[in-house]
């Protein structure tokens, strides 16, 4: 049997709950700092390719999923409800190691185009070293076709107080100009009229974040870009992509954060969250989007999203750790600690369990994104059924739902750590229904009111997002 078969046949088709359903929120998790100013999604290196059917990068870079991977962005962004998403550049992937021949840009940049008519909120699209059609970029009349769709390579958004500067970090070289740059002749950083732009745009800012596709350490130029942004005294922090992975560096005084890319697992991005005071805390968010042909394997040797403290942190002030209201913790040497926008639970040995502390419900749906960490085990809670992912293979399965030690439902769905997982568990006190996004739907026999949470076994486990609401 083909493996995408067996997932069919296993699954239980989800019945989705009615349009008219009513909800009432019971408990939402508060793991950012309240009264925040603004809130904006910065999301870099999506390398959309629309119909391409092969991977790059030894099959990390998940090029022949853009058809679902660009709606299924969409839909997370919009969910966030930011203020503002910055996408910081090679959102297609043309130029230099593509190498796509006219009409296949002219369709790639329609593409990209169509992705953000689809978000319902403002955006700012960035110019990355794969946004051109050329793979050496030697003058702007190259960004004509970009410009026609895009706009300014360059520009701010302000939101609440703060100032969001997007970069044009590709610096022409012809003829070798700034040195060999790159792999493909291309140099980055900032011309002189741009870095005049740059001091003028930071001078009418009380609070900003500057946003370049290529990190600063390696412009032409670096130094003077170092002295701009210190001067100015009011940058907080410098977003970046291209790299791929989660790097943390400092340029002078100031923070330059390098994202993960979101064509690698797990298709991330990360939200900004601004404060009155000049903190700023990140959080690295992911689509939830493991495919069941993507093998997950090689991603576990070297994960791209560094450790803890580069997926989540706060920048220019103490790190608040929040109260664990309504919550509560259960198991011997159990650790939940909330603290730079995550809940983190621990379990060296054993399970570490959190309930909502509620009274159990008849009819009510817990939604919750976990992030297994090397954990043994990870999953949601209703009432005596159990919704578990895991990474070993066993006659249970990889992803099953259980009573005791019944196995109720189950299938093989590839497992694979670091990767966000959203779980949905529903219950209307006859089934219990999860749904684990873009995975596979699993159904079985419930109590007639439960009490709902969520685990860990033998390990550490991120959540980023909770929430229960009662149904009617």
């Amino acid at each position: 049997m083909k493996r995408r078969s067996l997932f069919q046949a296993a699954a239980v088709p989800l019945v989705a709950a009615q349009p008219n359903t009513a909800r009432t929120l019971v408990y939402e998790g508060r793991f950012v700092p309240p009264n925040a100013e603004c809130k904006v999604a910065f999301v870099s290196d999506q390398h959309y390719w629309p119909g391409h059917r092969e991977n790059w990068g030894g099959g990390t870079q998940i090029t022949s999923s853009t058809d679902r991977r660009m709606p299924d962005l969409a839909e997370v962004l919009n969910a966030e409800r930011p203020q503002l998403s910055i996408h910081g550049g090679d959102v297609i992937s043309a130029a230099g190691s593509f190498f796509p021949p006219p009409d296949e840009y002219a369709r790639q940049l329609a593409f990209a185009s169509n992705f953000y008519k689809r978000l319902n909120h403002p955006y700012v699209p960035m110019l990355g070293n794969h946004e051109t059609l050329e793979g050496l970029y030697e003058n702007e009349s190259q960004l004509a076709a970009w410009r026609k769709h895009f706009g300014a390579p360059h520009r701010y958004h302000d939101v609440n107080g703060w100032r969001f500067v997007a970069l044009n970090c590709l610096l022409p070289n012809p003829n070798g100009r700034h040195g060999k740059g790159d792999g493909y002749g291309n140099a980055y950083g900032l011309d002189p009229a741009q870095a005049d732009w740059l001091r003028q745009v930071l001078k009418g800012a009380a609070k900003a974040v500057v946003c370049a596709h290529v990190p600063p350490s390696g412009w032409v130029g670096a130094a003077e870009f170092e002295r701009i942004i210190n001067d100015a005294g009011c940058v907080k922090a410098v977003l970046c992509g291209h790299v791929h992975r989660n790097i943390t560096t400092k340029l002078g005084n100031i923070p330059v954060l390098v994202r993960v890319a979101n064509v690698t697992t797990p298709f991330g991005y990360t939200m900004v969250h601004g404060y009155a005071d000049g903190r700023v805390v990140l959080v690295q968010k992911s689509q939830h989007f493991p495919l069941e042909d993507f093998l997950s394997a090689g991603f576990h040797a070297k994960s791209p999203l560094g450790t803890e403290a580069d997926r989540y942190m706060t920048l220019g002030g103490a790190s608040e750790q929040l109260p664990l209201t309504g919550l509560k913790v259960i198991g011997d040497g159990a650790k939940a600690v909330i603290q730079d926008g995550h809940l983190k639970l621990e379990a060296p040995s054993g399970r570490c369990k959190v309930l909502i502390d509620h009274k159990p419900l008849k009819r009510a749906r817990l939604s919750l994104t976990i992030v297994k960490a090397g954990a043994d085990r990870i999953g949601g809670l209703a009432g005596d059924i159990e919704a578990t992912l895991t990474a070993k293979y066993s006659t249970d399965g990889k992803v099953y739902l259980t009573r005791g030690k019944e196995v109720l439902a189950r299938s093989w769905f590839n497992i694979g750590d670091h990767i966000a997982y959203r779980l949905t568990l529903e219950t209307d006190g006859k089934r219990v229904r999860a749904s684990w996004k873009n995975m596979l739907d699993l159904e079985a026999p419930a109590v007639d009111e439960s009490q709902f949470g969520f685990f860990v076994d033998r390990g550490t486990a991120f959540v980023t997002d909770l929430t229960l609401e009662s149904l009617r």
